[in-house]
Order: structure tokens, then C-alpha cells, then sequence
């Protein structure tokens, strides 16, 4: 059995906001365990959640961090102090239009948003997440990405310069369709891409390996025993982990024989970035054969496992925040998703709040938001 309350607890016991979306300035005291933030539409409940998020990753998970500063304003600041059992760090990252930022760590300036991966972990839920069987692939690479991220904080660093080499390497085949001028650049990006994007999935396919049998667990669990779930890796370069130790060489030969149907449609069309995962429940694929309810069910046991495994690997509760999750779930996941953050910090957002019978033995803070201003706080 998953031990839930393992693992030692992070939290963020401040939060100051200056210019920040709809709030031209906030302060305010947070609970180390339970902070429900209750508005209406465009209030800023979600903005300050945001905030959170952008304390701990150093960048938004909605926009650029020049479109997050305040209508009308040049620059934003937002500071937070975390904790954990032994120590604390004061978080201070001050925004700059056009889109320059800076991260001050106890008044140290980092010179990487991976400075505070490697200290602060932070799981999102969003109503997108419910989605992630039913959708297209982008977001269930997406939580897989997170996932790494939280464990192993390097593995942004290589995303990112994945990202950046594609980007070039898309422009120069848009570019070939009208003239061979640049082709023998082709190579130079060929390779960091080949280079960068064995990684990734190397980086995937393990990942996979650990988290399959904690959803597993979890989602039988969440099912009351009636269903077993299974994750498959789904790369374009190989078939099921196939091959791994020769990667990289059939990476290339497939480079090779897609060239000219890459330059016809200006895009990369192998590698990681087109990957995908492959979720069934008792063998059955989820996304074709699942109802709603088990598509929803199964989504919920994947991001639990996120949390599992960031703290079995790095013995380190996470930060949770729930944007208006609670809302699309039922009464009875309401409370089990409740019941496995005790040993948490968690922020949820809501409209109302509809689950309050499950908190009364939580530690907790509820905030009423309205136009940007905390108005209630209870």
C-alpha cells in the first residue's frame, strides 16, 4: 500500500503581489494545509493560484511573464517564503516589460528558473488535466513533462533546448521549400536534435516504468478494486522501449527518410514532440473505449501518481493547487481526493464551495476574492 503521509512538507507561508494580473497589490498569511480561494468569474481567484505557481516554477502556466503584469503597468513583483522541516527560502521575482524577469532566491539572484525546480515542487490540477484521456496527445505529454520536471529538474533545461533546435530546424525546412539556400545547415540541427530528443524519451520511457505500478495501485484504489490501469510509451523512433540502446542510430535513419516529406511540409515530423501515451483500463484503450467517468477516474490516478512518485523519489510532499477541479468531480472523488492531500499544502479554487463536511478536521483558510482584492477571510 502507497504510504500517503510520507515525505516531508512544503509550503508557502506568504504571498505579495504588486501589479500581478488584477491585483495591483496583495499581502496576505497562508495556511500550511488547506487555502480555498471562493470568487466569481474574473475575480481573480485563479490569478492568485497563478501566482503560487509562478513563485515555485518561475513562469506562468497560462501566458508570457510580460503578459501577467498588470494592465497598464511596466513592471510586476511577487515575493512568497517556503518552507520545509529544516529551513526556509524567500522567493522574489520581479517582472520587466517587454519580457525580461529576474528570480531572487533569499536576495540571491539565480541565473536559472531551475534554481527553484531544484527546491520547490508544485503539482497543478486543472479542468484541462480531467481531459487528458479524452484529448489529443499534447496534454498527456504535457504531464508527462511535468512530471520529470519535478524529479528530475535538469530534464526542463533539455526540453527547452529541444524546443528551441526544432523551432530552427522548422523554419530552415519552410525556408527550403522555396530555395536550397542553408540546406547544409540541416545537419547542424539534425544532430541536437537527435542528441536532445533520444533524451527525452529515454527520460520518458523510465519514467513510465516507475509511475505504472503507483497509478495502478492508486486507480484500483480509486475504482474500489474493479479496474487495473496500464501506461504505454508511444514513439514515432521505436516501438515500446524496442531498440533503446540503438536509439540514437534509428533516430537518424529515420531523419534521413523523412527529409524530403519534412521539407514539403515545412515541419518535423519524428521525435518526442509527437509522442504520445497510451492509457487502457483492463486492457481496454481508455480514450476510445472509456466512459467519461473513467476517463475522468483514470486522468485523477495519473496526476495522484505524479504527486506519489515526486515523493518517493525526493521524499518531499508538493505543493497542490486545484484550479476548479473540485467542481468537476463527483461527491465521492470530491472527498477521496481531499482525504490523500492531508499531508499537504493544497490552494482550491472555486465558486462555491460544496465540500466543506470533508474539511472540518483540516487546518484551513478560506478567502473571498473580488476584483482583484481579498474581501473575506475566514
Amino acid at each position: 500500500m502507497l504510504d500517503w503521509a510520507k515525505g516531508e512538507k512544503m509550503y508557502l507561508s506568504n504571498i505579495k503581489l504588486s501589479n500581478f494580473r488584477n491585483y495591483n497589490a496583495l499581502s496576505t498569511e497562508l495556511s500550511s494545509n488547506i487555502n480555498i480561494i471562493i470568487g466569481d468569474n474574473a475575480q481573480g481567484k485563479t490569478s492568485l493560484l497563478e501566482a503560487v505557481y509562478v513563485l515555485a516554477r518561475g513562469k506562468s502556466y497560462k501566458n508570457t511573464m510580460s503578459e501577467i503584469i498588470s494592465w497598464n503597468r511596466e513592471s510586476s513583483l511577487l515575493e512568497g517564503t517556503f518552507h520545509k522541516q529544516y529551513y526556509k527560502d524567500h522567493v522574489r521575482i520581479s517582472l520587466n516589460k517587454p519580457n525580461k524577469s529576474a528570480i531572487y532566491i533569499n536576495d540571491k539572484k539565480a541565473n536559472k528558473r531551475s534554481a527553484l525546480w531544484e527546491k520547490i515542487q508544485v503539482v497543478l490540477f486543472s479542468p484541462e488535466d480531467l481531459k487528458m484521456i479524452k484529448e489529443g496527445p499534447d496534454l498527456r505529454r504535457k504531464f508527462i513533462d511535468s512530471g520529470l520536471n519535478n524529479t528530475k529538474p535538469s530534464y526542463g533545461n533539455v526540453l527547452r533546448d529541444y524546443s528551441r533546435a526544432l523551432y530552427q530546424r522548422n523554419n530552415l525546412l519552410k525556408s527550403l521549400r522555396r530555395s536550397n539556400y542553408g540546406k547544409e545547415t540541416l545537419e547542424v540541427w539534425d544532430q541536437q536534435l537527435v542528441h536532445l530528443g533520444q533524451k527525452i524519451i529515454i527520460s520518458r520511457i523510465n519514467f513510465l516504468k516507475k509511475i505504472n505500478s503507483i497509478t495502478k495501485e492508486i486507480h484500483y484504489t480509486l475504482t474500489n478494486k474493479q479496474e487495473e490501469l496500464k501506461l504505454f510509451y508511444i514513439s514515432n523512433i521505436i516501438k515500446n522501449g524496442e531498440d533503446i540502446d540503438h536509439l540514437e542510430e534509428v533516430y537518424k535513419k529515420k531523419f534521413r527518410q523523412n527529409l524530403e516529406r519534412d521539407i514539403q511540409k515545412g515541419y518535423t515530423s519524428i521525435g518526442p514532440h509527437v509522442d504520445d501515451i497510451r492509457v487502457t483500463i483492463n486492457d481496454f484503450d481508455a480514450k476510445t473505449y472509456g466512459s467519461q467517468g473513467q476517463q475522468r477516474t483514470a486522468a485523477l490516478s495519473l496526476k495522484l501518481s505524479e504527486i506519489e512518485l515526486i515523493k518517493s523519489e525526493i521524499d518531499e510532499n508538493p505543493i497542490i493547487l486545484l484550479d476548479d477541479v473540485m467542481s468537476e468531480l463527483d461527491v465521492k472523488r470530491q472527498e477521496k481526493i481531499i482525504k490523500y492531500f492531508e499531508s499537504s499544502q493544497v490552494f482550491i479554487t472555486c465558486t462555491e464551495m460544496n465540500f466543506e463536511d470533508f474539511l472540518e478536521n483540516f487546518n484551513k483558510k478560506i478567502y473571498t476574492i473580488e476584483r482583484g482584492q481579498i474581501v473575506k477571510e475566514t
